[in-house]
C-alpha cells in the first residue's frame, strides 16, 4: 500500500489570511505581486496544465534572470495551483524535481491557504532539501500574508 501524502516528507505551511480567495490567487499569480513576497521573484507562466512557468529575479545589474523553472500541473482558479519544480544542481544538491501545491479554501471572512512541496523521500539528500524548503516557506509566508492584506 502506498503511504498517504500526509506521511511523506513534504514541506508544509498554512495560514488563515484575511483576504478573499480571489485576492490570494492574484498574489500567487501576478508577477508584480509575487515579487513582493517570494524572494523578489516574479512568476511568469502559461496558465494551463503543461504550461511553462519561471520565477525570475533581478540581478544586481538590473537584468532579469531565471531563478526557478517549472511546469504548471494544476490550474483551478481561486482553488488549487500546482507546479512541477525543476531544481538546479548546486554545490550541496543534485538536480531534482519536486511538486509545489497551493490550496485555497474559503473560511468565514478569510481564506485558508496551504502550501505543500515534496515528495522529498525519493531524493538524494531529501531530508536536507525538505528542511531547506520548509524553512524557505516559513520565511515567505509572513510576506505573502502581508501582500495579500495590502494588494488591491
Amino acid at each position: 500500500m502506498k503511504p498517504s501524502r500526509s506521511t511523506l516528507p513534504w514541506a508544509k505551511v498554512s495560514a488563515e489570511i484575511e483576504a478573499s480567495q480571489e485576492r490570494v490567487w492574484k498574489v500567487l499569480t501576478q508577477p508584480e505581486l509575487t515579487e513582493k513576497c517570494m524572494y523578489q521573484c516574479q512568476l511568469h507562466a502559461e496558465w494551463h496544465p503543461g504550461g511553462s512557468a519561471v520565477w525570475k529575479a533581478k540581478s544586481e545589474a538590473g537584468l532579469w534572470q531565471e531563478h526557478v523553472k517549472a511546469k504548471v500541473l494544476v490550474y483551478l482558479p481561486h482553488s488549487h495551483l500546482a507546479f512541477t519544480i525543476f531544481h538546479k544542481s548546486t554545490k550541496n544538491y543534485s538536480a531534482v524535481i519536486s511538486e509545489l501545491h497551493f490550496y485555497l479554501e474559503s473560511a468565514p471572512k478569510e481564506t485558508q491557504l496551504r502550501i505543500e512541496q515534496g515528495d522529498f523521500s525519493t531524493m538524494e539528500k531529501g531530508a536536507e532539501l525538505q528542511k531547506t524548503c520548509q524553512q524557505g516557506w516559513e520565511s515567505v509566508l509572513p510576506d505573502l500574508i502581508k501582500t495579500c492584506n495590502t494588494a488591491h
